[in-house]
């Protein structure tokens, strides 16, 4: 099954994070990008008659340099080497120089870039890539807007990319292989249960979750590791995840009486009360849930991220019917019901790089069809764009993908204190166990933190 093609997708995604801004002032030319154009002997926006392509202005080979996340003997290494020749071949006189640096480029980059070294594009995980910020990277908005690389990612990763820049709009990082997270959910329980639609909304949820327990299986399983996906995504649909970052490194306890947090315990709560939680919630310890009772076939539905499909393939098999859906957005919602969290790497450019739209060509190519095929195919790597044939198994995310217009990081958060999160999740557990009521949860939450 292919991806379509993204089209009036775009349009919707500008409801919320300023996906379309970039045809209005993100098309203006940034300082950055000014700067770089006039060292280069051109007006914004404009080719230097003078140079050639794959040339600087005094005719010399460009090269650029890539540290790459990936060591050298990685698949994901071997599709972007490809990917580079193809690049260099179609852009003659360009370079492309690899630091196959691995995970360490992480740890690396900052001292790396303040000690002078030449690097024009980074890669790295979203939150260690972000950290580097408008500090070191470039505004790519003026080079991106209008162009295949820009109307080819899809709106929910746009969204999330842009979402770290300095204003929220820019294009400072450019997303690559991201992870997905939904609800996972059986077709074929859904089908006897006379279930059609997706729930958009928390009370069409409840419905669905009715019609799942008449038929005879449990609606929701989760465990440990997941209940905190689960709830974090409903917070940050009602608050944001500024707010739910500021949540969860509050040691005063005064956030935890605002009303979402009740609001988010009486949901969950109701869940649980309607059967509509398997027993063993709140008890299990993973992969308790993924590997027994939903991969099983007595549960409907589990919150997960979309390496699932692959982690539980031997106990699935081919025959198992994979869907995936949008969280049901609560009351008060901040977000559309088409939002899904995720996470991913980002590709970023130096502002010392001499020659940005090279940079951005080769970024092009790394997120082009072809690349985004073969990492899809030799590395099980969820595309960015669409227009890319997907295994079986993760259809259903790709087609999630296709629908979505927003998505914001995994659990609802960016930053937390880990006691903070341990005491959270303490008590959501006996929450879901019901050994708590709602009430009960806000204050163990509260006294726990102070």
């Amino acid at each position: 099954m292919k991806m379509k093609k993204l089209g009036t997708l775009l349009l919707t995604a500008a409801m919320m994070l300023g996906v379309a801004a970039c045809g209005g002032d993100s098309r203006e030319t940034t300082e950055q990008g000014n700067q770089k154009q006039e060292e280069n002997g051109q007006e914004s926006g404009q080719e230097d008659p003078g140079k050639e392509a794959g040339q600087s202005g005094d005719g010399e080979e460009i090269v650029l340099t890539y540290w790459a996340q990936w060591s050298e003997n990685e698949t994901q290494a071997s599709v972007l080497k490809d990917a580079i020749a193809r690049f260099e071949e179609a852009h003659a006189g360009v370079k492309v120089e690899v630091n196959w640096a691995g995970r360490d480029v992480r740890d690396i980059l900052r001292a790396s870039l303040d000690s002078g070294n030449k690097i024009d594009i980074v890669e790295g995980s979203h939150d260690n890539l972000s950290l580097l910020g408008e500090e070191y990277l470039m505004d790519l908005t003026t080079y991106v807007a209008g162009t295949d690389l820009e109307s080819s990612i899809s709106a929910g990763m746009a969204s999330f990319a842009k979402s770290y820049a300095p204003d929220g709009k820019s294009w400072y990082y450019i997303p690559a292989q991201p992870f997905v997270g939904a609800f996972f959910y059986n077709k074929e329980i859904f089908a006897e249960a006379g279930v059609e639609a997706m729930p958009a909304t928390w009370e069409e949820f409840l419905d669905c979750c009715q019609k799942i327990k008449d038929a005879g299986y449990d609606p929701i399983t989760v465990d440990d590791a997941y209940l905190p996906a689960m709830n974090g995504h409903y917070l940050a649909m009602i608050k944001g995840v500024d707010w739910v970052n500021q949540l969860f490194t509050d040691k005063t306890g005064e956030l935890w009486s605002d009303p979402a947090i009740l609001q988010m315990a009486v949901d969950f709560d109701e869940l649980r009360e309607k059967g509509y939680f398997a027993q063993t919630v709140g008890s299990n310890v993973f992969p308790a849930a993924q590997n027994g009772e939903f991969a099983l076939g007595t549960a409907a539905m589990y919150y997960n991220g979309s390496w699932l499909p692959n982690e539980v393939a031997d106990i699935t098999g081919d025959e198992f019917q994979w869907g995936a859906m949008f969280f049901p957005a609560p009351e008060g919602s901040e977000y559309p019901y088409t939002t899904y969290t995720t996470g991913c790497q980002f590709y970023g450019v130096t502002k010392d790089c001499a020659y940005p739209e090279e940079a951005v060509a080769l970024l092009a190519e790394f997120t082009s069809a072809t690349t985004q095929q073969a990492l899809t195919d030799q590395a099980q790597c969820i595309p960015v764009i669409n227009d890319v044939v997907l295994p079986q198994n993760l259809v259903c995310v790709g087609e999630l993908m296709e629908a979505g217009t927003d998505s914001f990081v995994w659990c609802g958060c960016s930053q937390e204190d880990p006691e903070i999160r341990a005491i959270f999740n303490d008590a959501f557990n006996e929450l879901a166990a019901g050994l708590i009521d709602p009430n009960g949860f806000v204050e163990k939450v509260q006294s726990g933190v102070k």
